[in-house]
């Protein structure tokens, strides 16, 4: 499996993950999961509240330059949760921060820690950042990141 592919597997992965979220009363707990792929998140803001799910980043911890082909490189492959929560009315943010911080736990507890299947190594929480605050509606981004070896961009099979 190339790189690329990993990081597309692992937002797949991740976005099902998420999908199956469900609430106390059995509902789920986000009305729209969405691929970064997905044509929609390019027109609109999907029904909230809602996940998008995207790859960020495959960085080499070290150079590959001066490597042979074949020697193993350990790369960080990041993959980004951003969360998108309607507030309309709420001029202090009170209910938006609330439902926005509640999602964020939810999200957190449902993927840090956890192995995709296929997958020896477990997803890290890296970072969270707020990314928009507007017209009553809020979008959070949360960094999510797993650990490889690699060769020639090649990941190892499992």
């Amino acid at each position: 499996m190339t790189l690329a592919a990993l990081e597309m597997h692992l937002a797949d992965a991740m976005a099902e993950r998420l999908a199956a979220l469900a609430a106390d009363d059995g509902a789920p707990v986000f009305a729209a999961v969405l691929s970064a792929l997905d044509a929609a998140v390019l027109t609109a803001w999907p029904k909230t509240p809602a996940a998008l799910v995207l790859p960020i980043s495959d960085e080499a911890e070290s150079s590959t330059t001066g490597r042979v082909e074949s020697a193993p490189v350990q790369h960080v492959v990041r993959i980004g949760v951003s969360v998108m929560v309607a507030a309309p009315n709420d001029r202090g943010g009170v209910r938006g921060r609330e439902r926005l911080s509640a999602l964020l736990a939810r999200a957190r507890q449902a993927l840090a820690g956890w192995a995709p299947a296929g997958q020896r190594e477990v997803l890290s929480f890296r970072r969270g950042r707020l990314v928009s605050l507007e017209d009553g509606r809020l979008q959070w981004l949360d960094e999510y990141e797993i650990r490889r070896v690699a060769r020639a961009g090649v990941v190892e099979a499992e």
